[in-house]
């Protein structure tokens, strides 16, 4: 008896279809947030070289104005809607530094704030530096009746401003506080930073209304040191303004790091 030939299937079935479908779904869940955090470490990774481009600039500067700081006063301040970078504000961070800073370094990738404010998604610049003043309103560290250039003794007038043509040895992105030995160098105390550039932050961070700029969990500072406990505390203490989360430019002298620092918790506003 003749063998009964079968004809060739023309396809799969539909038991086979929803396997392969599933098998697909299943790897798609998978790697869906291994690809999301490899964005999102690639974005931190050109925020951070942003930054260190940043300061390069700043050295670049002071190497051609006998390790002087530039004096940079902030458009921004009084006019967030300003450009940044108009030739008719001379003094502002963009113009002075302008030649100094590579083309393409003054914009976080995953920035949600930015300046001119009043152009979402186009800004020009989306970090904020510890600068003189507003335009008009800043004070060179030599004509500060506080300031001391005889040699004998050259105090830092000021830790929150740092731009204001001081000598680059004042440079100290640490702000000092009364402590218990918290940290300690050869520069005295401390149990908060105080960056000299950062990211800019949209929202109300002062209400407890901030929004980030890079997004996900860290549990902690990475640069507080023995400094952990105290900001701790004075992050969950009752009516304590919740601490802002970005990429912050310290420095001492010429020594830089930079820093993702935040401290989040779930039943913050916006999440």
């Amino acid at each position: 008896m003749t063998a009964q030939k079968h004809r060739p299937r023309d396809g799969f079935t539909l038991i086979e279809v929803l396997v392969v479908v599933a098998i697909i779904a299943l790897l798609v869940a998978i790697l869906l947030p291994s690809l999301s955090q490899a964005r999102q470490r690639a974005r931190q990774m050109v925020c951070r070289q942003n930054l260190r481009s940043i300061w390069t600039g700043i050295l670049g500067y002071t190497l051609e104005h006998r390790e002087r700081l530039p004096f940079m006063e902030d458009v921004n301040l009084s006019d967030p809607n300003a450009d940044p970078f108009n030739p008719a504000y001379p003094t502002t961070v963009g113009r002075v530094l302008f030649k100094h800073v590579t083309p393409g370094s003054w914009i976080c990738p995953d920035a949600v704030a930015g300046f001119p404010k009043n152009r979402p998604g186009n800004w020009k610049m989306t970090y904020t530096f510890s600068a003189a003043g507003a335009i008009g309103k800043g004070v060179p560290y030599d004509s500060n009746p506080q300031a001391n250039t005889s040699g004998i003794f050259d105090p830092a007038i000021s830790n929150y401003v740092h731009f204001d043509g001081r000598p680059l040895r004042l440079l100290d992105g640490r702000r000092y506080v009364q402590t218990n030995g918290l940290n300690r160098n050869r520069k005295g105390e401390w149990n908060v930073r105080r960056p000299i550039v950062a990211e800019a932050l949209a929202g109300e961070p002062s209400l407890g209304k901030p929004r980030y700029p890079h997004r996900g969990l860290v549990a902690v500072r990475t640069d507080l040191g023995k400094a952990r406990a105290q900001f701790e505390a004075n992050v969950l203490a009752p009516g304590a303004a919740l601490k802002p989360a970005y990429h912050e430019l310290h420095a001492d002298k010429d020594q830089a790091e930079v820093f993702l620092t935040r401290y989040w918790m779930p039943h913050w506003p916006g999440y």
